[in-house]
């Protein structure tokens, strides 16, 4: 299946809206923002702003909504909304995150309890909403996507984090096209998913 009339550069996000396939938006490096009706395969809704637009999220499944949320004092890198709290969480390139290095994704528990970030330096961190002592001591964080070759360790940025709403597992992709599926609960890898395309940007778990 390929979209008509899709982003002039490349695509940074896609994401299904959170209660139907049948919507698609996408956010693009050519600055757009464009919300496809799957079955008809159109453009429904477009919208411009004046730089690259590294994410985007689902604020209300039919409408759209662009007002004015909140700043960071570098690109905003990952936006996610989560209607159940009515909260919106976001990453950036200005490293005020749990992680050393810039944050390429950012995505919420689908039970609203914690959310997960990645980086540029091929890690995922698991943090917690709930700011008590005996909660935090939960969160942690994980080398993933490295890989040795003739004793050279490749490291890889997690370009994209997607959640099944039921099991709550996640799913992760690499910069050379490689996945895995990870259980956050037990702390390890299900499984890896191999080579799709080179330089995976983003992808989303249809459920």
């Amino acid at each position: 299946f390929k979209l008509n009339q899709p982003p002039e550069d490349g695509i940074s996000s896609v994401k299904f809206s959170p209660n139907t396939s049948q919507f698609l938006l996408v956010s693009s490096w050519d600055t757009s923002v464009r919300l496809y009706g799957v079955p008809a395969n159109s453009v429904r809704l477009k919208y411009q702003r004046t730089g690259a637009v590294l994410d985007c999220a689902f604020y209300h499944p039919m409408h759209a909504w662009k007002n004015l949320v909140g700043t960071h004092d570098a690109p905003i890198s990952c936006v996610e909304y989560r209607p159940e709290v009515n909260v919106v969480v976001t990453g950036n390139w200005d490293q005020t995150s749990s992680l050393k290095y810039q944050t390429r994704c950012i995505r919420a528990f689908p039970n609203k309890q914690a959310y997960v970030l990645s980086s540029i330096e091929g890690r995922v961190a698991v943090e917690y909403l709930d700011p008590s002592p005996e909660v935090q001591k939960k969160k942690y964080a994980f080398k993933c996507h490295r890989l040795k070759e003739n004793n050279i360790q490749q490291i890889y940025p997690v370009n994209a984090i997607s959640f099944h709403n039921i099991h709550n597992t996640f799913a992760t992709s690499r910069s050379d096209g490689f996945g895995s599926i990870c259980d956050p609960f037990n702390k390890k890898r299900l499984c890896q998913r191999k080579n799709y395309s080179e330089n995976e940007i983003h992808f989303n778990v249809i459920h």
